[in-house]
């Protein structure tokens, strides 16, 4: 029995020092020196899981399948070596593809970014082009309505002219009859009422051609041919005072008298009623029309009659008053005459410079057009060439994502333990490379960040992603080697880990199932009175005058309509910029769209959406009426906080409510998209528009639009701006919010 009791330490004695004796151990696994095969060859043991407990039990059972036998040295290098060189090519071939993968991001970015700023510059040129056809196009219709004021003005003139012409008279003459009357006789009134019809008849031969003449001479200038040519023989004579009647002889049977009357011409006037007939009377009294008293002198002596020196007297003062009279009638005459052709002539040059400014601005106009077509047309190749661009930046950037997604790599690592207890070897072992697995995924997510670091950048500089969170698991385990010194355990294991990006949650997708005719998201706005237009005065002309403008309380949509609520009402998406997703604001859309949008969202809605008011528009825009220079702020360093404008869009569109909202929590009011209004467009509006709920002229050729777009400059982006387009007109440019009103 001693001798038995002395044999069992020296035994174990025996197995402690040499291992590879251990014959009758209680580990019947450790003691078999059978090795099916090398350690670097063992194949990889897939993981259903990487808790502790089962990485814990892959282990032991793979030591278990090695039969107990330890690595020698040579071994640990060997499978040591072996790993860290599948390592290495499987590491580098991640890389080459990242590499690869970032290599065509950057080259489609880069691709899309050059057409960008083609489209950016040309844009610009073109927008410039066009807002220099429209500038001349309203200097034409401004030149065109001068042109008819002109042409108003003239013949209002002519009119006036014409009108004075033939109620003034133009001379007066004196005419002499002779005539006896029985002393018997009753008919003395007959005879004088003859007298006065010969003297017409005289005046009327004589001196109409005298007098028309020479005016339709001097007035051919200034009136018009249809006039003059319509001035007819027959003339208005007026005999204004009574005859002055001087008896030239007396006897007891009859007298002599010689009728001297003044008469008034007016040869641009047609015979009144009540006047003396001229046609059919034939001078069967003497009569002669008298300029001197020499004239009449020589009448009477025809007659051999003489005046006496009282009579003579009498008519001298008579002919004088006439010639007098007949030089201030003349005065007059030419004094009207230069007055109509000195406005005349004004009248005349500036119409002849207006149709001469007409012309230049026309060829102008010609050449704008001429240039902005082709324009035009470079522009739409260019944007499909972007189009396409961005299909292609948009494979590169999901193919680059891709590969960042799910990255694999190899993670060796050494453990030891101490034995302890009756913990066997491959349990102290399968616990010392358990106790590793934190640091398994941790060096493998460094891994990840290493091999990622450019592609990563890349992502969130292109803002595709805000940032990048990542997850991994262990999915295989290869033990490498495994031995004992005394009782300290060792043993190195290679793990295969898969490190993923981490995946949205649904409740972080967000949307894409809401029915977006239930997404519109609309602010009431508490109505009031407010200045609108050019507060600040750096406006337009259209902007003016700055008047009090009072609006009721109303909903306007919080963004722009987007793409995904177009197309879920219309079916379809007209928008150019696609790509930049269902949230991005809804363009390349008309007003009369827009009319036929509304009429299906109210249909399917039940409500009454409608396009906002200029008004309404602006007084939100100004969060509330304030004196604000843009949505929201009224600083130009401040602008890029609040909008999408020519210095940041990098050329694009952008989602809805990306930027700081207003003081009303309105997003976009400035910039992203020009915003369609209800009203027509009236440039001289604001001279004569009401206080009260203003809505636009009541007819017009252009809609209005508001608040500027990413192309824009800041002065373009006010919220005084104005801008008129046809009801047809689509860009993209252009997009439009909701607006409803408050039931009273």
């Amino acid at each position: 029995m001693r001798a038995k009791g002395l044999l069992i330490p020296i035994v174990l004695s025996v197995f402690v020092l040499c291992p590879q004796a251990w014959s009758g151990s209680p580990w019947p696994n450790l003691l078999s020196n059978a090795r099916p095969q090398t350690w670097s060859s063992s194949p990889w043991q897939n993981l259903s899981s990487d808790k502790r407990a089962d990485v814990r039990k892959t282990i032991i059972d793979e030591l278990n399948k090695q039969s107990g036998a330890y690595s020698t040295p040579q071994e640990e290098v060997d499978s040591w070596k072996f790993i860290e060189e599948d390592k290495t090519r499987e590491d580098e071939m991640s890389r080459e593809n990242i590499d690869n993968a970032v290599l065509s991001f950057t080259k489609a970015r880069n691709m899309r970014d050059d057409l960008a700023a083609q489209v950016r510059s040309l844009s610009t040129d073109s927008e410039d082009t066009l807002q220099a056809i429209r500038t001349i196009r309203t200097t034409i219709e401004k030149i065109d309505s001068g042109l008819a004021r002109g042409n108003q003005e003239m013949k209002t003139l002519q009119k006036s002219f014409e009108t004075w012409l033939g109620m003034e008279k133009q001379g007066s003459d004196l005419v002499a009859v002779t005539y006896t009357v029985d002393i018997k006789d009753t008919r003395s009134a007959a005879l004088e009422h003859l007298a006065d019809r010969i003297s017409v008849a005289l005046l009327t031969a004589q001196r109409k051609e005298a007098y028309k003449q020479p005016l339709s001479k001097a007035l051919g200038g200034v009136l018009s041919a249809d006039f003059i040519r319509d001035a007819t023989d027959e003339v208005f004579i007026g005999n204004r005072e009574k005859a002055l009647l001087v008896v030239l002889e007396k006897d007891s049977k009859s007298i002599t008298y010689l009728q001297l009357k003044r008469f008034d011409f007016y040869p641009f006037q047609k015979p009144k009623k009540g006047q003396p007939l001229t046609k059919g009377d034939s001078p069967t009294l003497p009569a002669v029309m008298v300029n001197s008293l020499k004239d009449l002198d020589a009448f009477l002596k025809k007659s051999n009659y003489s005046l006496s020196g009282k009579d003579a007297k009498e008519v001298d003062i008579l002919i004088r008053d006439t010639m007098k009279e007949n030089m201030q009638t003349g005065e007059r005459l030419n004094e009207r005459l230069r007055s109509l052709r000195e406005k005349t002539a004004n009248l005349q040059k500036k119409i002849a410079d207006s149709r001469s400014d007409r012309e230049m601005w026309a060829a102008a106009l010609q050449k704008q057009e001429s240039r902005h077509e082709p324009m035009r047309r470079e522009l739409d190749k260019i944007r499909g060439g972007m189009e396409r661009a961005e299909q292609s930046f948009k494979a590169a950037r999901n193919a680059l994502e891709a590969k960042m997604r799910l990255q694999a790599t190899i993670i060796p690592v050494r453990g030891a333990a101490f034995l302890k207890g009756s913990q066997t070897p491959i349990e102290a072992a399968a616990d010392a490379i358990a106790d590793k697995l934190a640091e398994v995924k941790n060096d493998a997510e460094k891994q990840y960040f290493r091999n990622t670091k450019e592609a990563s950048h890349l992502l969130r500089t292109d803002k595709m992603a805000e940032a990048i969170e990542t997850v991994s698991r262990i999915t295989a385990v290869k033990p490498l080697s495994f031995s004992i010194e005394g009782d300290i355990v060792r043993i190195k294991a290679a793990f295969r880990v898969q490190t993923t990006l981490k995946e949205e949650t649904p409740s972080e997708r967000m949307e894409t199932s809401v029915d977006p005719i239930k997404a519109f998201e609309l602010v009431l706005i508490k109505g009031g009175c407010f200045q609108m237009g050019d507060t600040f005065g750096d406006g337009q002309a259209d902007e003016q005058p700055v008047r009090t403008a009072c609006v009721d309380d109303f909903y306007i949509g919080k963004y722009e309509v987007t793409q995904g609520q177009w197309q879920s009402v219309m079916g379809s998406n007209p928008s150019f910029f696609k790509n930049c997703g269902e949230k991005c604001p809804v363009e390349q859309v008309s007003w009369n769209d827009i009319q036929e949008f509304l009429t299906k969202l109210n249909a399917k809605s039940g409500k009454k959406y409608r396009l906002p008011t200029e008004a309404e528009w602006e007084y939100a825009a100004r969060s509330g009426g304030k004196k604000e220079k843009y949505a929201g702020t009224s600083s130009d360093d401040e602008l890029g906080k609040y909008a999408w404008y020519s210095a940041n869009s990098g050329g694009s569109i952008h989602p809805s409510g990306q930027k700081q909202p207003n003081g009303l929590g309105l997003y976009d009011m400035t910039g992203n998209a020009w915003e369609w209004c209800q009203d027509w467009y009236g440039e001289m509006y604001y001279r004569q528009s009401p206080r009260k709920n203003p809505a636009g002229p009541q007819s017009g050729t252009r809609r209005v639009l508001r608040g500027g777009a990413w192309l824009f400059e800041p002065a373009g982006s006010r919220a005084s701006t104005r801008y008129g387009l046809t009801p047809e007109a689509k860009g993209d440019l252009y997009g439009f919010r909701l607006s409803i009103s408050v039931p009273k």
